[in-house]
């Protein structure tokens, strides 16, 4: 009617995809969404977007739930060239939904699929003067320290930052949480926040194909697995640091994209006493059996849980 008031433009979108590579697959994909409408907060309503490769091979059970959930199920289309990097379909995943939130939203928050929101998710948003918020990586993998001297520094970042023209030596440092290495910037896939105009995601869909064709970093990933299986962070890393200053990063608390895999060997002094205190978590291939239920958390998160896992 033409009284009716017009509804605001959401702020923010939070959206994510059906790519599960290490995770657990055989988890309901709208678990993530599902506990963001259960534990979101303020944040609870926001749109919910679930980048789907095969939207036509969904089940009508999956639809009728996304459905109610008000979940939009939208399509990206999977690059081959970059099917040997575990991972990296994400990053192309995270570009559609970037282009698709560009003019329309403020923010855009992405978190992989082996995701849960326990609390309201308002902490995780960018303040006014920041432009990428993110968590750094667990443990150092492909990481370079950052006290290590230039010679040292390795060939692949080397040959990965020169094509994403960007001088890593200048571009400011993450600690990873668990092992407690000062790194070149190095941040996890995991959880990011985006303002959608910058084109982060999309750099990073770019810096996937040319890392996936370029020989010297093809080679270098066969003969160095972990390269391989870590090129996506890589990528990411250096296409957000390519697009921002270091005063407009946000690092986001630990209590953010909390390991839930690394639950027992957390040295950190300010460990969650139990998942109900984390904002969000990753479960990787922790829900797969029964052994999650033994983890520190209320008879109702444990209930719901094992009521929507599957």
């Amino acid at each position: 009617m033409a009284n009716d008031p017009v509804r605001p433009s959401p702020s923010l979108i939070i959206a994510y995809c059906d790519y599960s590579y290490r995770g657990s697959p055989n988890t309901d994909p709208l678990l993530l969404a599902a506990s963001i409408r259960r534990y979101g907060g303020v944040c609870k309503s926001v749109p919910i977007w679930l980048m789907c490769q095969d939207i036509p091979d969904m089940s009508a059970q999956i639809s009728r739930k996304a459905t109610a959930l008000n979940v939009d199920l939208l399509p990206y289309n999977n690059d081959g060239n970059i099917s040997g990097f575990p991972f990296a379909r994400k990053g192309i995943a995270a570009a559609e939904a970037e282009r698709r939130a560009e003019g329309e939203v403020a923010e855009l928050l992405w978190f992989d699929r082996d995701s849960l929101v326990l609390n309201d998710v308002s902490p995780l948003l960018l303040r006014p003067d920041k432009k990428v918020s993110f968590r750094p990586v667990n443990v150092q993998n492909i990481g370079q320290t950052a006290d290590m001297p230039e010679e040292a520094f390795n060939e692949f970042w080397r040959r990965a930052c020169a094509l994403g023209n960007v001088d890593y030596r200048i571009v400011g440092t993450t600690t990873s949480y668990i092992d407690r290495k000062v790194l070149f910037f190095y941040i996890a896939a995991g959880l990011v926040g985006v303002r959608p105009e910058l084109g982060i995601f999309r750099e990073w869909e770019n810096l996937l194909r040319i890392f996936a064709e370029d020989r010297f970093l093809r080679d270098y990933c066969e003969k160095y697995g972990l390269y391989r299986i870590f090129m996506h962070q890589a990528a990411l890393s250096i296409a957000a640091a390519g697009k921002t200053e270091i005063a407009e990063r946000q690092e986001l608390s630990p209590y953010a994209m909390y390991p839930m895999n690394f639950w027992t060997s957390d040295p950190n002094a300010c460990r969650p006493g139990s998942l109900d205190e984390v904002i969000s978590l990753r479960y990787d291939t922790v829900l797969d059996g029964d052994g999650w239920r033994a983890f520190p958390m209320s008879a109702m998160l444990r209930d719901w849980i094992g009521h929507n896992i599957r």
